[in-house]
């Protein structure tokens, strides 16, 4: 049994690169049990025929039209793959500082956006969703043209990029299998979330968080946990540094501005944040947005 880490997306992409990459696996050319894992965020659909997914101890059948969404630190491979053909869409949601606008009011967004710090094997293992076939084919394609302008030296292929990856991730969080409705604490759960990102540049007492969606204390951290996979406090964190990342990458804000904005109050903490996730400094992060926005 093999198993290698992939540490980032720097395995991939040329420097100053968008966080994105889209590798294609063709039918029967994926290595049996050859686990892997990465620190950034990986969708795969499965093009055709089938196999099975492996997480740690657990294993779920997978087929065409399954689409399989891994967390950063997930060490997992595939079985049985004579017939099996992917599609991999891997990206870093630190960097790519994408416009939330009103993503987070469609099912799964949340999923897609947030690198979990702790989940169950088995939540990993089996599919996110399930599409059916002329869903599949129209995904294959969109995700293809993203690939095509990722290689491409077009004037504006960053912009074209980002959004063609907007549309992927739209008609996943809209497709049949996601727009389920979940059970009443999960909405209540998305409205805390709501609650947290509409108010993040004021102080928010995470403990009077239930108290906003009418839920007791005890079942309000209990739901939390199970549906985002970290604690209030830590989601909290999170919404916050991605609002910094979007304010350093849209606008021309001081870092102590910024620090308002988001909510952090100190902007040698966000400092220490990025040197600790992204290994940079903000005004560098900064530096390297804008050269990747004028194409250089």
């Amino acid at each position: 049994m093999a198993s290698f880490l992939i540490n980032d997306l720097d395995r991939y992409l040329p420097r100053h690169a968008m966080p994105l990459y889209v590798e294609e696996v063709a039918a029967g050319a994926h290595p049996a049990r050859q686990f892997h894992g990465h620190t950034f965020m990986e969708i795969v659909l499965i093009l055709s025929g089938e196999g099975v997914h492996l997480t740690g101890e657990s294993a779920a059948k997978i087929r065409a039209g399954d689409v399989l969404l891994i967390y950063p630190g997930i060490s997992h491979g595939y079985d049985r793959t004579a017939t099996l053909g992917l599609v991999n869409l891997v990206y870093d949601p630190h960097k790519l500082a994408l416009p939330l606008l009103d993503g987070q009011l469609m099912p799964l967004f949340e999923r897609l956006f947030t690198p979990r710090r702790s989940v169950a094997p088995e939540t990993v293992t089996r599919p996110l969703l399930h599409l059916d076939a002329d869903e599949t084919a129209a995904m294959a394609d969109k995700i293809s043209r993203l690939a095509a302008e990722l290689g491409s030296n077009r004037p504006g292929r960053n912009f074209l990029s980002m959004a063609i990856f907007m549309e992927i991730i739209a008609e996943l969080c809209r497709s049949e299998g996601a727009t389920e409705e979940p059970a009443g604490s999960e909405f209540l759960i998305g409205d805390a979330i709501r609650y947290m990102y509409d108010h993040l540049d004021e102080p928010i007492e995470v403990d009077r968080l239930p108290e906003v969606v009418n839920m007791s204390r005890r079942s309000f951290f209990r739901r939390f946990r199970k549906a985002t996979g970290c604690t209030p406090g830590e989601y909290l964190k999170e919404l916050r540094f991605r609002k910094v990342v979007e304010l350093l990458r849209r606008t021309d804000l001081s870092i102590a501005e910024i620090a308002l904005r988001s909510g952090f109050c100190d902007g040698n903490y966000i400092c220490r944040l990025f040197r600790e996730r992204l290994g940079t400094t903000p005004r560098r992060f900064r530096a390297v947005g804008r050269v990747e926005k004028n194409g250089g």
